[in-house]
């Protein structure tokens, strides 16, 4: 009886959920459409245009007050589930190569922003405690959550904490917004992609912002920033923990507030071993990482309408609260630029050895390297007796609608095609895997998929330069 009683009102519970999460939903459709009609770079970050669409929405318009239990849905359970989903992107390998440099960085600098930001927002800008503690904390850990963590703690103001979150959510967006034109225009020197990703997960606040900033640069980007940005999550039960008990010395009749923790990083890691052991239908595997997609665009959408600006200047102190929210942000990138410099040489994903370098040494070689080409086409792999020259990683990869012949091969789908190995293509006349390229820039242009961003920057550059690459491969 009580089941039945149960199931007969799940649709009253749901119904308050129904009329925001719709609305995000239809929204993200719309953006997702905008950022295809808006050409390179936007259209390769749908997600960052979600974000600013919801954000013009959320300035034009008042939140109406039916909508906010499903857009306050969208933004604690669904980014949740958009994050499990990520899982399907990773493997336990992933994990052991990504190694104990990045995880040590992300927790440097999550202690020097939580402390210096504090006492920079305190004693510079003189700051509420308050909002101090939870801007700070949220710009340290994992932005929104962390602040409604510490709040919950420390008993804040519900204002404090609307406060902090809206300062968060638009300097996160800021991030968003600057750090893949920063990457890709070669303002990020020592950094490749997967560099970049430990930048990014250590640095934004938001897990979506930090999806959106990754996305936009490559999957090596998205995967690595995704992992550095879950151990920051995290690291919220021990901080959380640290906290409690300082409260607690403080003031011994104070109740101990629950500790939440972050179970979706469990379901997350479960995902991520399953995708380890168990190769999905390919078919299967891109509907899922589809829907993860259309996912964060809803949690942009949602996050993007419910941040009042308008909170800013409530307290009568706009311009510091700004004034802090670019501190954080400079300073997060800061910190975290800066402890990843020392390690870059040895981190570098695809770094050659020495043996390796000798081969793109020349100028051609430096460029084939410097732009990606050397992600899939690696110049060497180990082999029984030796280091073996292919210039291939031997990989799967997605290669996008061009090369799509529509045909399933085993685990492949059509898009999917093994690196080629460059080795010996001197002696070729036609190019790519049905020959349709007579020379090497129509075998380039043919590329997309996660080689597109390797392409663009490829036609990005002068001409004397591409020509330098092409006769570098045309004499391998």
């Amino acid at each position: 009886m009580s089941l039945t009683l149960t199931l007969s009102h799940a649709p009253e519970k749901m119904h308050p959920v129904l009329p925001g999460v719709i609305v995000a939903a239809a929204l993200a459709l719309a953006a997702g459409w905008i950022a295809g009609g808006l050409g390179e770079p936007l259209s390769r970050n749908p997600v960052l245009v979600a974000m600013l669409f919801g954000l013009l929405i959320g300035s034009s318009f008042a939140c109406p007050g039916a909508l906010r239990p499903g857009l306050d849905f969208t933004k604690r359970y669904l980014l949740r589930l958009a994050v499990v989903l990520v899982g399907f992107r990773i493997t336990t390998r992933l994990f052991l190569d990504l190694g104990f440099m990045p995880l040590a960085v992300a927790a440097v600098e999550l202690v020097l922003v939580l402390t210096l930001l504090y006492a920079i927002a305190r004693k510079l800008f003189r700051l509420d405690a308050e909002i101090a503690l939870l801007v700070a904390v949220g710009s340290a850990v994992c932005g929104a959550a962390a602040i409604l963590s510490m709040a919950a703690l420390v008993r804040a103001r519900d204002q404090s904490a609307g406060i902090a979150i809206a300062l968060i959510t638009l300097g996160g967006t800021v991030a968003l917004l600057a750090y893949p034109v920063m990457f890709l225009g070669g303002w990020l020197p020592h950094l490749d992609d997967r560099l970049y990703g430990v930048f990014v997960g250590a640095s934004i606040f938001e897990l979506a912002q930090v999806y959106g900033a990754s996305f936009a640069v490559s999957d090596d980007a998205l995967n690595t920033a995704t992992l550095v940005k879950l151990s920051k999550v995290l690291m919220l039960v021990p901080l959380l923990l640290t906290a409690s008990l300082i409260l607690r010395n403080r003031d011994k009749a104070q109740e101990a507030a629950p500790i939440p923790f972050p179970w979706f990083i469990v379901a997350f890691i479960g995902v991520v071993m399953f995708n380890s052991e168990i190769t999905l239908n390919p078919q299967l595997r891109r509907v899922i990482l589809d829907v993860d997609q259309f996912l964060f665009l809803m949690v942009m959408i949602a996050l993007g309408i419910t941040t009042r600006v308008g909170r800013l200047g409530g307290t009568g102190g706009a311009w510091r609260l700004i004034g802090v929210g670019f501190v954080g942000v400079a300073l997060s990138a800061a910190l975290a630029y800066g402890a990843l410099i020392p390690f870059s040489a040895t981190f570098r994903a695809a770094s050659p050895s020495s043996s390796q370098s000798a081969m793109l040494g020349s100028h051609g070689g430096r460029l084939f390297a410097s732009i990606g080409c050397a992600k899939c086409h690696v110049p060497a792999l180990e082999g029984i007796n030796g280091e073996v020259r292919l210039y291939s990683d031997l990989l799967l990869h997605d290669m996008g609608p061009a090369l799509d012949d529509k045909i399933v091969q085993g685990d492949a789908i059509g898009a999917e095609w093994r690196t080629a190995p460059l080795v010996g293509i001197r002696l070729r006349q036609r190019y790519l895997h049905d020959g349709r390229a007579t020379t090497l820039r129509d075998a380039v242009f043919a590329h997309g998929g996660t080689a597109q961003i390797v392409r663009d920057r490829f036609f990005d550059l002068d001409e004397t330069d591409r020509q330098a690459i092409l006769d570098f491969v045309a004499k391998l």
